[in-house]
């Protein structure tokens, strides 16, 4: 490619500039990570050079080859990133030509319309997960939370935590409002015939009437557990389902510890391990319901190359692990660990003696 190729392609006619453009970009792709700076750089001015001029048809026919390419230039997919959705969306998406800290320059910084793409990518890591998180977006922050190859760090976890609980909240806002508002009014129109003595009419049209009752208090729960005395919907445990549908147990590891206040890292050899008791307790104590762990039991089996009958035993135990044994189980555990960090502090000798 030299500097006469550079001029046929603003000469060419359109329908052989495309193919023309085509062949280019499939020949820089055969070379592979053997191309050189120079000519990954003359590249990148022959496509962006006529890439103004071509037709909407020719410009999605060669972007999508580009997506397509793992050694597209940088410089090259910046510019396309930053152009109409319709040009941005399949490199956004697709290329895995991006280095991590472009891609998280650019899901800070582009609109709006342009995060969903990011967060639709194959492999989300954990620094371009957090750069959309900061974006403050709902829509993006579900597409991650249901995304399976999205990552998530520590801070990227407290924020979908923080998203789920205003959500909870909500719902049992609403939940409340509905109860009181079925305990305020009783109508009896279409009610059956009842002795007279139990029944009251409007006398002047013979037709029943709506009688007004007091609101029922609302009975608060325990926080800890539902009506039926089991464990009660949590925000963390909302999350975790989501993330362990995705075979995320990193991230449910995390989700975990967070809930328990014990160390990530000291959560994830705990369930890593052929012992199944921590991560039945670890999650009971979360809320984490019967089916999720089911999910998550799958998960490690699977891993840990576990039969069916096992994992069903480990389910049926869940189900049957009480609420009270899983927290004070927890509090052994956290008492354990703080046990442990003071005996691994150095021993402060009096410098008076």
């Amino acid at each position: 490619m030299d500097d006469r190729r550079t001029e046929a392609a603003h000469q060419t006619a359109p329908a052989r500039r495309a193919e023309l453009l085509a062949s280019i970009t499939d020949l820089f792709g055969s070379a592979g990570a053997a191309v050189s700076p120079p000519t990954a750089a003359l590249f990148s001015e022959i496509i962006l050079g006529v890439f103004d001029e071509l037709r909407p048809d020719e410009r999605t026919f060669l972007v999508e080859r580009i997506a397509d390419l793992p050694n597209a230039p940088a410089e090259m997919l910046r510019f396309l990133a930053s152009r109409e959705i319709e040009v941005a969306e399949p490199v956004l998406r697709r290329s895995f030509a991006f280095e991590e800290a472009d891609l998280a320059a650019l899901a800070a910084t582009l609109p709006q319309d342009r995060l969903c793409a990011i967060a639709m990518r194959a492999q989300v890591p954990e620094v371009v997960s957090d750069a959309l998180l900061d974006r403050c977006d709902r829509a993006i922050l579900r597409t991650l939370a249901q995304n399976p190859g999205a990552r998530f760090s520590q801070r990227g976890l407290a924020i979908l935590v923080q998203e789920a609980t205003q959500k909870l909240a909500q719902r049992h806002a609403a939940a409340r409002e509905n109860q009181e508002e079925r305990g305020q009014m009783l109508d009896i129109r279409c009610a059956p015939p009842v002795p007279r003595s139990r029944r009251s009419f409007d006398p002047s049209s013979q037709r029943g009437v709506v009688i007004a009752f007091p609101a029922r208090p609302h009975r608060r729960s325990d926080p800890g557990h539902s009506e039926d005395g089991g464990a009660a919907p949590s925000a963390v445990a909302d999350v975790i389902a989501t993330v362990a549908s995705g075979d995320r147990m990193m991230e449910v590891a995390g989700l975990l510890a967070e809930s328990a206040r014990l160390p990530v890292e000291l959560v994830r050899r705990m369930i890593a391990k052929p012992d199944t008791m921590p991560l039945a307790v670890l999650c009971k104590a979360a809320g984490v319901s019967d089916e999720t762990f089911a999910a998550i039991a799958a998960i490690r089996g699977r891993r840990h190359g576990h039969s069916a009958e096992a994992i069903e035993t480990l389910v049926r135990a869940y189900q049957t692990l009480g609420q009270d044994d899983a927290a004070h189980t927890l509090r052994f555990l956290r008492a354990r660990q703080a046990s442990d960090e003071t005996t691994a502090m150095p021993v402060q000798q009096n410098p008076a003696l």
